[in-house]
This record gives C-alpha cells, sequence and structure tokens, in this order.
C-alpha cells in the first residue's frame, strides 16, 4: 500500500532533509486550463486526493478536478488517465529539496528558455 509506504519513508526524508542532503519529492497535479470537466479520472482511479474544485474559467460551468495536498504521489490517477487517453491535463512535479549546483544551474537554464519563449510568443501576439 502506498499510504504505508509513505508512513515508513517520510522520517527518513525528514532525517535527510535535516541532514542537508538532496531530496525529491513527486506531486501530481491538474491543469485547470485544459481540464475537460468530465471527471473520468476521478471515476476510474477512485482516489481520494483528486477532488473537484471550481473552475477558473468564467465562460466555462463545470467544475475541474484537483490534486489535494494528501496525495503521497503513487501516480495511479496519472496513468489511468493517461493509459485510457482521456485527460492530458494531469502534470507530475518533481520537488527538489536542498538542490546540488547542478540542479539549481538546470532551473536557470529552464527558466531563461521559458522566459525567451515567452517573451518572443508575446511579441508575435502583439505584432499581429
Amino acid at each position: 500500500c502506498m499510504l504505508n509506504k509513505e508512513r515508513r519513508v517520510r522520517p527518513l526524508m525528514r532525517k535527510r532533509l535535516q541532514g542537508g542532503e538532496r531530496v525529491v519529492r513527486e506531486r501530481f497535479g491538474v491543469d485547470a486550463d485544459t481540464c475537460t470537466g468530465d471527471h473520468s479520472c476521478i471515476r476510474l482511479s477512485g482516489c481520494p486526493s483528486l477532488t473537484l474544485a471550481p473552475n477558473p474559467d468564467p465562460l466555462r460551468r463545470e467544475p475541474v478536478t484537483k490534486v489535494i495536498n494528501s496525495c503521497v504521489g503513487c501516480g495511479l490517477c496519472g496513468e489511468v488517465a493517461h493509459a485510457a487517453v482521456l485527460c492530458p491535463s494531469f502534470y507530475r512535479a518533481s520537488i527538489i529539496a536542498n538542490p546540488t549546483p547542478w540542479d539549481r544551474t538546470k532551473s536557470k537554464i529552464r527558466g531563461a528558455v521559458i522566459g525567451w519563449l515567452q517573451r518572443r510568443m508575446d511579441g508575435r501576439l502583439t505584432a499581429a
């Protein structure tokens, strides 16, 4: 069971954090902009961490799926959604505590590339 694993792993991670070691946690989420609101991910996975949230888009009425903080990172919800080609809105994020210099460098490079692409896209939109 993932919950039992989480109970075993959490104290070890806490100890590593206090020791200054690099710790990576997996978090899953749902992009509210691309969520279709059919809630098949909730119906098929049965995950208690999936819940409904108000839709941030004022033109759409149906609520969107949200992953709450009780998520233990098992990935079942995303696997079910992607395997059944149900939902492109699931994402996985790796949260790194006590990052190494290489992690910081990768983050800076990613931020620079994403910023450049966004500025480029904004420039194209304003020129059009």
